[in-house]
């Protein structure tokens, strides 16, 4: 096999750190509780706070370990799959030739159209038109009928489960993305449709069932604290928006800086992000330290419901990141998304294609010995047999 750098040599530099997000650095400082005993609730109120670090920083390492990776994965696999390409596209044309000529039994001739087919349709799949012509002078069913089959197939397969036709009429869908996309909508339409019909039997349920005191009284607290929380982050957002409103600064410098500061002030309102406001009025001199930390003391509850907020919606960040990545470059979806598995599944596409290009190098050259050939295609037949024997005994 000839020599390929490898994706990750030993002597490459390690990829730099990341920090967590550096909004929320300083806030996370000044709110966390420290001196003396700890009440139960301060300390709950202490691992939310560490846990929005945590995500914090998982969400940035998965974010730059992607951006790395696609980069690595650009300059290194990429052309791999290039030069695999072009010798899947040279072997095809050059069996094409070769059954135009005499010497090979009707049986050879029958193996090399099928090679040529898969050859071919991988290859028109990304956008060949010429692979496509090819494959459907050597197969009986052109690439666009075997399509409409395999989704008509699809289809009735999914309209069994779901119960109902996802198409309109007797119009069978044309490809399989349009079939998907069908599939999608109706599986959200169906959810939605269950989610509203839970909801109205909970309604009528609740309707019907009195509250006891302890269950009212539980509610008048947790919409204390909600309307708590939304008056201390609209308390925060109107004193930066007061102390940083570009519109109020004449100075052209402060007022590029306020402009900026005031964006982050908005995204950060919207998103409902304490951590960030915070951050921000300590970086504009609008509070310090120890005022901070004395309102995380008076307004522990309305602070712990917004850091249990944001919590949740950073867990919802990282798995929407972390699918995202996992889906990009193909890794096993039920397997946890790390840098190291990322690294480890680039090595091994690198590796695979190494081998491939080696093999179908290889073949080129035994093929163009007649003796060669029509053991290679054997051989090949062989090894397809046991391909298809291997994936019924799966099933």
């Amino acid at each position: 096999m000839p020599y390929q750098a490898s994706i990750f040599p030993d002597d490459e530099p390690a990829l730099p750190s990341t920090d967590p997000a550096p909004a929320s650095t300083l806030a996370l400082s000044a709110l966390k509780f420290s001196a003396g005993q700890l009440s139960p609730a301060q300390k709950r109120f202490n691992q939310l706070l560490a846990q929005t670090e945590t995500l914090a920083r998982k969400i940035e390492s998965t974010r730059h370990a992607t951006d790395t990776h696609r980069a690595l994965f650009a300059s290194r696999i990429h052309p791999l799959e290039k030069e695999h390409g072009a010798l899947m596209r040279q072997m095809a044309l050059w069996l094409d030739g070769r059954l135009k000529q005499k010497g090979l039994t009707a049986k050879h001739k029958r193996i090399a159209s099928e090679i040529i087919c898969g050859l071919s349709a991988s290859l028109a799949v990304q956008g060949d038109e010429a692979m496509q012509a090819l494959h459907d002078a050597h197969s009986p069913h052109s690439l666009a009928d075997e399509e409409k089959a395999a989704t008509a197939g699809l289809q009735q397969v999914m309209e069994d489960v779901f119960g109902e036709s996802l198409g309109q009429g007797d119009n069978p869908f044309e490809s399989m993305d349009d079939l998907m996309r069908a599939a999608m909508e109706k599986m959200n339409a169906s959810q939605a449709a269950q989610q509203i019909a839970k909801e109205e039997r909970d309604a009528k349920r609740n309707a019907k069932r009195k509250k006891s005191p302890a269950q009212l009284k539980k509610e008048e607290l947790a919409a204390s604290q909600a309307q708590d929380a939304d008056g201390a982050l609209r308390t925060l957002y109107r004193q930066l928006a007061s102390a940083l409103h570009p519109d109020r600064e004449s100075d052209p410098q402060e007022h590029i800086r306020k402009t900026a500061l005031m964006k982050e002030a908005n995204a950060a309102y919207e998103r409902r992000d304490l951590l960030a406001l915070l951050q921000l009025q300590l970086r504009a001199d609008l509070a310090d330290g120890d005022k901070v930390a004395s309102m995380a003391t008076e307004k522990l509850a309305a602070m712990t419901a917004l850091l249990k907020e944001r919590v949740a919606v950073l867990n919802r960040e990282l798995y929407v990141v972390e699918q995202q990545a996992i889906h990009e470059f193909e890794l096993p979806p039920y397997s946890p998304f790390s840098e190291t598995a990322l690294k480890r599944h680039l090595v091994m596409q690198q590796q695979d294609l190494q081998a491939d290009i080696a093999m179908m190098q290889l073949d080129l050259q035994r093929v163009q010995d007649d003796t060669q050939l029509k053991r290679w295609l054997t051989q090949q037949h062989a090894l397809a047999r046991n391909d298809d024997f291997d994936a019924l005994e799966f099933f």
